[in-house]
């Protein structure tokens, strides 16, 4: 059976979920460049600024994240562009998780 002490664990959660997170940003990536035919430059911006946001807005409460998440799926609609902000607001839901992993306290 699995040790689940995370004391006696040599990669913690939070450096497990952050290169899932990581892999996932660069499925993002590829995705929207390639696929979506999004400029790289545009989306690498959206990628830092999407995290950016997340720590600007790290101490809020719950129901105030969800109404950016609402808001960038809003934008996207309104600029034609849905699929790309889904991505990027998945981008933003993801850094605040990864946020929340790292400052929390497992002991």
């Amino acid at each position: 059976m699995a040790d689940l002490n995370l004391k006696n664990s040599k990669l913690p959660i939070p450096f497990i979920a952050g290169g899932i997170y990581l892999a996932l940003l660069v499925v993002f990536f590829v995705v929207s460049f390639k696929v979506m035919g999004i400029p790289i430059a545009a989306v690498g911006i959206f990628i830092v600024l999407e995290c950016v946001l997340a720590a600007l807005l790290d101490k809020i409460p719950l129901w105030v994240h969800g109404l950016v998440f609402i808001g960038q799926i809003v934008a996207g609609a309104f600029f034609g562009k849905v699929a790309f902000m889904l991505l990027m607001a998945l981008v933003y839901a993801g850094a605040i998780c990864m946020l929340f992993l790292f400052t929390r306290d497992y002991e």
